[in-house]
């Protein structure tokens, strides 16, 4: 059996803490002995103190601290306070974010975007995570460690239809931020710093007021068995001393985790190569295909797919075989010819 994942001695920083995935965050890393600054906005800031309050009740350490991290000020005081209450930082989670359906005027849909939203989600997805991430690089240096999660999102991948449609800015904020942590584990390695991904799928009350509140038959679903918990859970080993990766993203939620990749195929080569050339090849630039046409690489990630795949999963209460995910890939593929 496995040892169980500690974290005694550390000291995790997690933005957006006060409800959902970020307090998710902080109940178990406390739960297994880290040390937890609970981060929220400076007007939910009771939040904070409450999941502070649940953790000492039940023999944790952890401090509540206001702040936004869109502000530049409030990213470099968080750390101070941090250093200066337990004079190190390990563990940083970049939880706080702008959700989608935040412009619900169609401004975002592709045919408008840029919206007046862009700045928004900006502000707080992604430059806010580097401006924390930036107060805390310093230190984690000096002690030769740290261990940082991103939260990014499978609507980044795309094919996304958004609570007005086809939207752009949300899905482009969060595949920034995809590449925001790639670069920070690149530049960690000689240091001794980790960073990766996280996609969530969880309920929460974000997700739950975007659907206009309404009790729905999929939001009941989603309630019983999408718990940030097991976000939490899932994502933790991410965070230990022992992480076994860096610079990798995962979906993870209602118990289910997966690495999501980038990926490329063999191509095709021709140093006289014409456009010709190209509509001839098509399928070796794509990859292997079937006799009946479709790709073979079944495992190409959108946020449709791997939604199919996650509800079917829940379903059913384990992985689908390869039949079923091939079958989706057959679908789209199907749709792309038609539309």
């Amino acid at each position: 059996m496995t040892e169980q994942l500690r974290f005694d001695g550390r000291v995790a920083i997690v933005t957006g803490a006060g409800i959902g995935i970020g307090a998710a965050h902080a109940r178990y890393l406390a739960s297994r002995g880290a040390t937890v600054v609970v981060n929220e906005l400076p007007a939910n800031v009771q939040r904070a103190e409450n999941v502070r309050d649940e953790i000492r009740a039940l023999g944790g350490t952890a401090i509540a601290v206001g702040g936004r991290i869109g502000d530049d000020d409030d990213a470099i005081a968080l750390v101070a306070r941090t250093i200066e209450e337990f004079g190190r930082l390990d563990i940083v989670i970049h939880n706080a974010g702008v959700p989608a359906g935040k412009v619900m005027d169609g401004s975002e849909l592709v045919h408008n975007a840029p919206s007046p939203g862009l700045d928004m989600y900006f502000d707080i997805n992604v430059r806010g995570s580097l401006q924390l991430n930036r107060a805390a690089w310093p230190h984690m240096v000096e002690q030769n460690y740290g261990r940082i999660l991103f939260t990014s999102s499978a609507v980044g991948t795309g094919f996304w239809y958004g609570p007005t449609g086809y939207e752009l800015d949300y899905a482009v904020s969060k595949l920034a931020v995809f590449a925001a942590a790639r670069q920070v584990a690149a530049a960690g390695k000689e240091h001794g710093i980790i960073a990766n991904t996280l996609m969530p799928w969880a309920f929460t009350e974000t997700v739950g007021a975007s659907g206009g509140g309404e009790e729905t038959e999929l939001i009941t679903f989603m309630r019983s068995t999408l718990q940030p918990d097991k976000v939490a859970t899932a994502i933790a080993p991410l965070l230990h001393e022992n992480a076994p990766t860096t610079g990798e993203a995962f979906t993870a939620g209602g118990g289910r985790i997966a690495r999501v990749f980038l990926a490329g195929t063999r191509g095709y080569f021709n140093p006289d190569l014409t456009s010709e050339d190209v509509v001839a090849n098509w399928d070796q630039i794509m990859g292997e295909t079937a006799p009946s046409g479709e790709l073979l690489d079944v495992f190409e990630q959108s946020q449709p797919r791997e939604e199919r795949l996650f509800l079917k999963a829940l379903e059913i209460g384990h992985i689908p075989d390869l039949t079923w995910i091939a079958e989706q890939s057959v679908k789209d593929s199907t749709r792309s010819a038609a539309g």
